[in-house]
């Protein structure tokens, strides 16, 4: 079903008591396993291998129990509560997009369909050399009557600088941004306003990813959209959604993810011109940008000891003044309501909702796939500089998680290397079976969590293929990308 003909309902128990129990069990399995690697490390395998084994159970026990017990749709919350007409904020959705004639015209309509009327749509065309533009502008002159603004850039300067240029002339208090291969749910704006609006301190926001494609055919048709499917919407649901007990993201992900103006727009230049080792860093990192959010304070907490009129940032300027839009307004009348909620040291919250929805676009072949998540490794390795430095700030619980799994991905390489290949050598095959069947387990717990919150979709099945991908074939990646982090090609 596209999410465009998505019908207009909210649902508010994920799950019903029969799934809630089998969930129960699953994180029952995990703890019995990690009791049995404990045992196991002691007395029967390789001590290093046992020890990093058991931190995997131990966070993904965490990840599984915070994400089932304590996360809570922050839609779910204020759904029922109603904006009035003029406290509606104005929301500029931008879409930066090059050579992409295959999606442009599903991605652009599913903008002009939203259900939240007071918007307006900037799509920044990044040099492309295919039919885009001209698809552009065969969209513009069918809907005259929407506010949809086509910019043509004559030289392509990446997606940051793209973004950069849309927020130039945008006038909303809150930006979308999405990328081009992507088509967002009918109401996914509608119910992020929603969020913003009830509380003041939230500073981004993104929203739960399914891939295009994840029905299409047999089993081996599409095979590898789909493991990317089965992934993003584990990702998403515990990853995220653990993360977002404690308003953490770590990564709003570019598919779709919302920012409070005020939260962002004095950063984007210094984004769009990035500079790592020397040269300008040109890939379009998600997590810098969520990293900003993170690590700053919205106006009203940074300037609470003065009584001074704080405007965020200039909306609209008439003869060099500062207008300020009803929503500005809402920092001071929710000022009270915020301060019961600052959960996060007085630091904006960045929340991930499962409500909002968008279809995703993936690499379809194996090179493409690999191309794209060493591009992603040099993002976060990019990151790691500006994310791991602040991380701190936030909640105890949520940083400790954070900063074990940074930790772990490095030391990865060393354990995969271990089980396949010295370990085997020196005659102990008992260590790497074990990893193995840990690595196997591990895929079917997300597995199960998959069918649970999706009965009836078969791509359950393939998340055990996910793992043993991800495990021995993505763990070398962050290697391949930090030695050539100077390179600069897409592709």
């Amino acid at each position: 079903m596209a999410l465009s003909n998505l019908p207009k309902f909210t649902k508010t128990k994920e799950l019903d008591n029969k799934r809630w129990f089998v969930r129960a069990l699953l994180l029952s399995a995990v703890l019995a396993i990690l009791c049995t690697k404990v045992f196991l490390t002691i007395y029967v395998i390789d001590m290093g291998v046992g020890i990093y084994s058991i931190l995997t159970s131990f966070v993904l026990f965490n990840i599984l129990f915070i994400s089932y017990f304590r996360y809570r749709d922050p839609y779910l919350k204020v759904f029922d509560k109603r904006i009035p007409e003029n406290d509606k904020p104005l929301v500029s959705i931008v879409v930066p997009v090059k050579n992409e004639e295959a999606d442009i015209s599903t991605c652009i309509q599913s903008c002009i369909d939203q259900t939240y009327q007071k918007k307006e749509i900037i799509v920044i065309d990044d040099g492309s050399t295919d039919r885009t533009g001209d698809i552009l502008d065969s969209i513009k002159d069918k809907n005259k009557s929407v506010n949809l603004r086509i910019v043509h850039l004559k030289e392509s300067g990446g997606k940051k600088k793209a973004i950069e240029a849309a927020s130039k002339i945008a006038h909303g208090e809150i930006y979308a941004f999405m990328d081009s291969d992507c088509d967002m749910a009918v109401d996914a704006t509608e119910k992020a306003v929603q969020i913003f609006y009830s509380d003041s301190q939230v500073g981004a926001l993104t929203g739960h990813g399914r891939v295009k494609n994840r029905h299409v055919g047999g089993f081996w048709d599409h095979f590898l959209e789909k493991l990317q499917d089965v992934y993003a919407d584990g990702a998403c649901r515990a990853q995220k959604g653990a993360e977002s007990v404690f308003s953490s993201v770590s990564c709003c992900a570019g598919s779709l993810s919302f920012y409070r103006r005020a939260a962002v727009q004095d950063f984007i230049p210094q984004w769009a011109r990035d500079r790592f080792l020397g040269m300008e860093f040109k890939f379009a990192t998600d997590r810098r940008m969520t990293a900003h959010v993170l690590s700053t304070r919205p106006p009203k907490i940074i300037n609470k000891s003065t009584n001074e009129q704080y405007a965020a940032v200039p909306i609209l300027s008439v003869a060099g003044m500062t207008k300020r839009s009803t929503y500005e307004n809402s920092f001071e009348n929710k000022d009270e309501e915020s301060k019961t909620k600052q959960d996060v040291n007085g630091y904006w919250k960045v929340l991930y909702s499962q409500n909002i929805r968008v279809n995703i676009g993936v690499p379809s072949t194996l090179d493409s796939l690999i191309k794209q998540q060493v591009r992603w490794r040099k993002s976060f390795i990019r990151s790691l500089f500006a994310a791991g430095g602040i991380f701190w700030k936030r909640p105890l619980y949520v940083a400790l998680l954070y900063y074990f799994q940074t930790s772990m991905k490095f030391i990865r390489p060393y354990i995969v290397a271990t089980t396949v290949v010295y370990m085997p050598l020196a005659g102990d095959f008992i260590t790497p079976v074990v990893w193995f069947a840990g690595v196997l387990f591990t895929g079917m717990i997300y597995a199960v969590d998959f069918r649970l919150r999706n009965p009836g979709d078969r791509n359950w099945l393939y998340r055990p293929f996910f793992t043993l991908l991800s495990t021995y074939i993505y763990t070398w990646l962050l290697i391949y990308a930090a030695i050539t982090i100077k390179k600069s090609g897409w592709r």
